[in-house]
């Protein structure tokens, strides 16, 4: 096999250097001829694959040849440990869901196939602490399922990533700061978050934490119960919609969600909850709704468009509507006519 390499002119801030090789080489024997010209051993450095969009993805495995590469591929060197077998490049975020900002990016870390959640814990807390100056204690950190923006199933810390947990390329998880020492200690537990409604003040409460230990409807209104010091026979509940924090407008909580669903599981049709992380409002079934003037719904109804950003359905249109006469060719008599 043979390659040759050409350095870019010292006039360009960023060194490039155009390379020819054979497309089967490997990553990994590509990396290694790279190493005279990067100054670090090839486990000290990363190959990322640069997209015409500007996107770049990590080239990870060893074995990747540059079969599917073109004439004028674009390749970024970065310094910084390669992933070995096994390993998984991994971006934790900070989950608040109390907060305006419900989740923001901490650090990047690496985790490896047979890690233990408790092991990946006592790493990265003092990665957390060093690069975002935010110390937490390991008995009150946990580790959670990211669905995007929504949180998810609890990890506990005995599980094992790719044995009892799914890992992968660029994966993403929240670390979660508790108030107290970490309650679910077992699968069968699930943690979801309640929200009280109060619709005689038209307010929603702060997103508070119910952990039940199976998905009988009956335990999750005893626990709501307790919490909201709300007589059993007049606690209403009901699942809220999108993705976390799943808010939404203030006019529509009372009548637009499904109250009391006709379900005594909670993994059952139509709540369907079988992760935690779901979100669930729940009012007492005797408090009256707030009685509103056409003026007041209108204020109302424009600080939550203000809130949410959405397009009110209650808003009307300014302009006169016009009924619309629609001829067919048809009948050429009314065609006529129209004319």
């Amino acid at each position: 096999m043979s390659e040759m390499c050409r350095l870019s002119p010292p006039m360009l801030r960023v060194p490039v250097l155009t390379v020819y090789v054979d497309k089967r080489i490997t990553m990994a024997a590509l990396k290694k001829k790279l190493e005279q010209y990067v100054a670090v051993p090839s486990s000290h450095f990363k190959v990322f694959r640069v997209y015409s969009n500007g996107q770049e993805f990590e080239c990870s495995r060893c074995t990747e040849t540059l079969v599917t590469y073109s004439d004028d591929s674009k390749l970024s060197i970065k310094l910084g440990r390669a992933l070995k077998k096994g390993e998984y490049k991994v971006k934790v975020y900070q989950l608040c869901v109390n907060e305006s900002d419900n989740w923001k990016f901490l650090i990047d870390t690496i985790f490896a196939k047979g890690m233990t959640v408790m092991e990946s814990k006592k790493l990265i807390l003092p990665e957390i602490k060093k690069q975002c100056s935010l110390d937490i204690p390991l008995n009150r950190c946990r580790l959670r399922k990211k669905n995007w923006k929504t949180p998810g199933l609890v990890y506990l810390d005995w599980q094992k990533y790719e044995q009892h947990i799914p890992i992968f390329s660029s994966w993403e998880v929240f670390v979660e700061v508790l108030d107290k020492e970490e309650e679910v200690v077992s699968e069968s537990q699930l943690a979801i978050y309640v929200r009280r409604w109060s619709p005689a003040e038209l307010k929603l409460k702060r997103f508070e934490e119910v952990i039940l230990n199976s998905f009988a409807v009956t335990e999750l209104k005893a626990k709501i119960s307790e919490l909201g010091d709300i007589p059993l026979e007049r606690v209403s509940f009901a699942k809220s919609r999108g993705t976390f924090p799943c808010e939404m407008s203030l006019l529509d909580i009372d009548t637009d969600m499904e109250w009391n669903p006709d379900t005594q599981q909670l993994n059952d049709w139509p709540l369907y909850i079988i992760d935690g992380g779901a979100v669930i409002y729940y009012k007492d079934s005797q408090e009256e709704l707030l009685e509103l003037s056409d003026e007041q719904k209108s204020e109302i109804q424009k600080k939550e468009q203000a809130r949410l950003n959405i397009v009110s359905r209650y808003s009307s249109s300014p302009r006169k509507e016009r009924a619309l006469k629609i001829y067919t060719e048809e009948n050429p008599k009314l065609k006529n006519n129209a004319n």
